[in-house]
C-alpha cells in the first residue's frame, strides 16, 4: 500500500505551526517545556507538526483530527480516523517524516567525515555488505557509503525493532541492492543528508517534493535469502 513521504525545513515549519498550546497533546507540550536547546525545541515542533498536516493529507480529515502519542523512549503512535503509522527523523535544519498503513522506518543523517570512520564502517557491515554498497552508491567515498548503510539499518530497528547494538554490531539486519520490485527500503541523497525509508511498499511512494530518483534495497533478517531478482 502507498507510503507517503515529505521533508521540510526545521525553522520553517516551526515558524508556520500554531502556538503549541492549540493543537500540542499535554503530554507533548511537557516534553516540549523540558527540552532547553532552541534548536531541540524547534525540531520537536516541525516534526509533530509536519506529521499532522502528512496524516491529514494521506488519510483525511484535518490536521486537527490527528493526534500523536508523546512517550519520550518510544516513537510517536498517530490516532486519527484510520489506522495509520509514522515515522520521524531530524538531522540539523531538516526535517523528514513517513506515514503509511503499514509499520515503517525513517532515518536521516548528515554525510560528513567523523573520527574512526573507516573503523566504525568496517564494524557496522559485512565484506559483502561494503562490495554492494561500493556498487549500489554512486558516490564512490566510504563517508557516503556509511551513511547509506548506518541510515538502512537505523531504519530497518524503527519498523523491525530491535536494539542497536545487535542490528549495527551484530548485523541483525543485512543489507542487499534490490530492484524496486522486491525492495522493501529506499535511500536518497538529499541536501547533504543520506535519506532512509524501510516498509512494506516502497515502489508506490508518494514523494511529492523529492527530485532524486531512489536507490531500492532489501534488508533481510539474520538468515533470511533474498528473493531472486526477475
Amino acid at each position: 500500500m502507498t507510503a507517503w513521504l515529505r521533508l521540510g525545513s526545521v525553522s520553517a515549519l516551526a515558524a508556520q505551526a500554531p502556538d503549541a498550546q492549540s493543537w500540542m497533546s499535554a503530554g507533548e507540550r511537557a516534553r516540549l517545556a523540558g527540552m532547553p536547546a532552541t534548536r531541540r525545541r524547534a525540531q520537536f515542533v516541525a516534526g509533530r507538526w509536519l506529521a499532522r498536516m502528512l496524516l491529514a493529507r494521506a488519510f483525511g480529515g484535518g490536521w486537527q483530527d490527528w493526534s500523536l502519542s508523546d512517550g519520550e523512549d518510544a516513537p510517536p503512535r498517530a490516532c486519527g480516523p484510520v489506522p495509520a503509522s509514522l515515522s520521524i527523523s531530524h538531522s540539523q535544519e531538516l526535517v523528514a517524516c513517513a506515514v503509511g498503513r503499514d509499520v515503517l522506518g525513517l532515518d536521516l543523517e548528515p554525510v560528513r567525515p567523523r573520527k574512526g570512520l573507516d573503523a566504525l564502517y568496517a564494524a557496522i557491515t559485512t565484506e559483502a555488505e561494503r562490495a554492494a554498497l561500493a556498487a549500489h552508491v554512486g558516490q564512490a567515498d566510504a563517508v557516503h557509503r556509511f551513511a547509506h548503510a548506518w541510515t538502512l539499518k537505523e531504519a530497518g530497528i524503527k519498523r523491525h525493532g530491535g536494539a542497536l547494538f545487535a542490528t549495527m554490531l551484530g548485523h541483525a539486519l543485512t543489507l542487499v541492492p534490490s530492484c524496486a520490485l522486491h525492495a522493501d527500503a529506499c535511500t536518497w541523497l538529499h541536501d547533504g543528508h543520506v535519506l532512509a525509508l524501510c516498509a512494506a511498499d516502497v515502489a508506490s511512494l508518494d514523494l511529492a517534493e523529492m527530485a532524486a530518483a531512489p536507490r531500492y534495497w532489501r534488508l533481510l533478517r539474520a538468515g533470511a535469502c533474498a528473493p531472486a531478482e526477475s
